[in-house]
């Protein structure tokens, strides 16, 4: 019993610590039922990181292989998904009010300001499914995260993995009722 709340507590920890931030919004009179192949279409800009590019692509064709999906060829697909990055250096400042002292009655106490400043990374990525009749978006996914430096290739693999599973959970398999 006592190893089973040890899990759970730690699991929650770990959960908790997560910054990965993750939103959907789909056309719901769009029919995902009727949908078999898809494509992906990227093309790599000048200066991107092609590396992480492939896994991305690689990840993600993984997921929707594990929904039912087939890759197609561009002119005969289903749907059409692009995807977009963006990477930002942030700057957080806090400022921190105490009291010091003692005092009574509000006397010969005292207030201390403590600013603190925190430099960060945020990434965005965002998937766009696309009707390829008309163009339009039938399904689009956004996740955001304070990256941190995944020393290895099998971290950052897993890492990517890790984000796609999350943010394609929405994404209506072969079966699904949406």
């Amino acid at each position: 019993m006592k190893s089973i709340l040890i899990f759970i507590v730690s699991s929650m920890i770990f959960v908790g610590c997560s910054s990965l931030q993750v939103s959907h919004d789909f056309d719901p009179s769009f029919d995902f039922k009727g949908q078999d192949s898809f494509v992906i279409v990227h093309h790599n800009k000048e200066g991107e990181d092609t590396l992480f590019n492939d896994r991305l692509l690689r990840a993600l064709e993984d997921d929707l292989r594990s929904k039912g999906y087939v890759k197609g060829e561009k002119q005969g697909a289903d749907l059409v998904f692009v995807f977009h990055t963006k990477v930002e250096d942030k700057t957080d400042i806090d400022t921190d009010y105490q009291m010091v002292g003692y005092g009574v009655y509000g006397y010969a106490g005292g207030m201390v300001a403590r600013t603190s400043t925190y430099h960060y990374t945020k990434g965005t990525l965002i998937i766009d499914a696309l009707n390829p009749k008309d163009q339009k978006i039938v399904w689009r996914g956004v996740a955001t995260d304070t990256l941190k430096d995944r020393k290895t290739p099998q971290k950052r693999t897993a890492y990517i993995k890790e984000v796609i599973q999350e943010l394609m959970e929405s994404f209506p398999g072969k079966s699904a009722d949406k």
